[in-house]
C-alpha cells in the first residue's frame, strides 16, 4: 500500500491563489487565457497551470467566472460574469 500524499499549496495559498485568479479576471473585461492571468500577477507566475486552472474551475462551478474556448487563440479563455453581463449577455444562456 503506497503512501500517504500530501498536497503541495496548503489550503490558505490555494484560496490566496483563487482570489488573485478572481482579482485579475475582474479588473479585466476581456477573455484571458491562464498565461495572460499569469501574467498579470507577479504572484501567480511561479504557480503550475494545472493549480491555475483547478481554481479557475471552482470559481465556474461558483458562477463567479464563463469559460469558453477562443477560435484565435485556440485555447480555453475566461472571463469574470458581472463582465458579460455588463456587455449585454444573457448569462442564463451562456454554458459554462
Amino acid at each position: 500500500m503506497p503512501g500517504r500524499t500530501h498536497s503541495t499549496y496548503s489550503k490558505q495559498m490555494t484560496n490566496d491563489i483563487t482570489m488573485r485568479v478572481l482579482s485579475v479576471l475582474i479588473e479585466n473585461p476581456y477573455p484571458m487565457t491562464i498565461s495572460e492571468i499569469c501574467e498579470k500577477d507577479i504572484c501567480l507566475t511561479g504557480i503550475t497551470s494545472q493549480k491555475i486552472t483547478r481554481s479557475l474551475t471552482r470559481l465556474c462551478e461558483a458562477g463567479l467566472i464563463m469559460k469558453s474556448k477562443s477560435k484565435s487563440k485556440n485555447r480555453m479563455v475566461y472571463v469574470d460574469a458581472a463582465a458579460l453581463e455588463k456587455q449585454g449577455f444573457d448569462l442564463d444562456k451562456v454554458v459554462c
